[in-house]
């Protein structure tokens, strides 16, 4: 199709989305003062379905506990964009305890995906298109609470830790050709007109917990009785630190225990139970396998010295995230134009960098193409308690802009379409092969 009629297209949308400015920053405050953690996100669903009934929009509710999902059909059947939004919030430290806070961005994606919506409902552009586009808010994206959670699976309410993850088992992204989405970035001081990053790669990452188990005695009367089982976890962690000299740069090794139980519970008795928690991430999947492996040497051989014992459970976070090269291609022209139209100056913004963090993005790009769009517009560090939002035009308007070029594109330009023709040998393979490995 003519390129000039798709930009044609994209100027409606960008028209609509425009106008919606003062609304997009109004939900914006809204959904950052409601921040619920995974699988508890019942007003920010409820927020988001007054939206919708409010813009008379069908949707489904209710998916992996508090997902929603609507689509734009087109005129005749074509090709599936699904536009996602991760809505759960972190926990940081708050007054001394635990405490629910969107450090994550996560409530700009969730506006991003409810300024699309609208946009895509006031100029009706999907009547006059062939394909479908959907929008997907989704639960669950953090990889926390792991005891809760594992309660909740036992109990039938959800197949996975994460919300992706469950989805993709129960077949929601059984028929997307092609999944879009957008996360915030970290600032950078080194770059402060950075605006964008398009094709940056994530690591994937095991979540192991480590249990030492010694015996009580007395501090003062005999404390060589007692097997100090904290002992076993500082040992432990002073032998990380050897051992990540051992990987190469390349493996992207980020490896940062805490001590999350036990410890003791008298200064008078030697402590008889510590656990170890950490996220083991790295680039591949090899690279995780090898790790992990010399890892669990490390924590037995610890535990053996010192006469404790030790269990290690190793569970599977997310695979790491290689966006789909040719959606990273198209989403760089978009790119490229919007920043020339809107002046931002030169180096506003990068290409194919790396990041230390995971999502379980990576866990649906083992299955489907799927590119992820980073957009600056905070201030604060990323999963901290100082982020705040200081760009909102940035954050809220010109990532929905983008992901609208992208997913027209893709509608409307079939040699631009992408899809994984083994979708279904691949789903089958990473239930088998890395969910499946939750349960054990």
């Amino acid at each position: 199709m003519d390129q000039a009629y798709i930009n044609g297209l994209w100027e409606k949308i960008k028209a609509s989305i425009r106008t919606f400015r003062e609304e997009a920053f109004r939900l914006g405050s809204y959904f950052f003062s409601i921040p619920e953690t995974g699988f508890h996100e019942e007003m920010t669903a409820r927020g988001i379905c007054d939206c919708l009934e409010k813009w008379q929009i069908p949707c489904e509710k209710n998916l992996a506990l508090h997902g929603v999902r609507c689509s734009f059909a087109g005129r005749e059947e074509g090709y599936h964009v699904v536009i996602i939004a991760d809505i759960d919030a972190l926990l940081i430290q708050k007054d001394g305890k635990p405490t629910a806070f969107h450090s994550c961005g996560h409530s700009i994606q969730t506006v991003v995906l409810l300024n699309m919506i609208h946009a895509f409902a006031e100029t009706k552009i999907m009547e006059q298109i062939p394909g479908r586009i959907s929008f997907f808010f989704i639960p669950a994206e953090e990889f926390i609470e792991i005891e809760e959670r594992k309660k909740m699976k036992a109990a039938g309410l959800i197949r996975a830790i994460s919300g992706k993850q469950h989805l993709i088992a129960e077949g929601y992204f059984d028929d997307a050709d092609a999944v879009l989405s957008c996360h915030v970035m970290n600032p950078d001081p080194r770059r402060p007109r950075l605006f964008f990053d398009v094709g940056t790669s994530l690591t994937g990452f095991l979540h192991k917990r480590i249990e030492f188990r010694g015996k009580d005695a007395h501090t003062g009367v005999a404390p060589h009785l007692g097997r100090n089982a904290l002992h076993g976890a500082s040992l432990s962690l002073n032998a990380i630190q050897m051992l990540k000299d051992t990987f190469p740069p390349e493996a992207e090794l980020k490896l940062y225990p805490i001590l999350s139980e036990g410890g003791g519970t008298s200064v008078n008795t030697i402590p008889s139970h510590a656990v170890l928690e950490t996220y083991l991430r790295a680039r591949d999947r090899k690279s995780l396998a090898e790790i992990s492996g010399k890892l669990d040497v490390l924590f037995e051989s610890c535990a053996r010295a010192l006469e404790l014992g030790c269990s290690i459970t190793t569970m599977p976070g997310y695979l790491p995230f290689i966006q789909d090269p040719a959606l990273v291609k198209l989403a760089a022209e978009r790119v490229e134009e919007l920043c020339g139209e809107l002046s931002l100056g030169e180096n506003a913004w990068v290409l194919n960098e790396t990041s230390g963090a995971s999502g379980d993005h990576g866990d649906l790009s083992a299955i489907v193409p799927v590119l992820q769009l980073g957009f600056t517009g905070i201030t604060g560090r990323v999963h901290s308690d100082e982020f705040s939002i200081s760009d909102p035009v940035n954050a809220y308007e010109n990532s929905a802009l983008l992901l609208s070029g992208i997913a027209l594109d893709l509608l409307l330009r079939p040699e631009k379409q992408i899809r994984y023709p083994d979708r279904e040998q691949r789903k089958q393979a990473y239930l088998h092969d890395w969910l499946a490995g939750q349960d054990s």
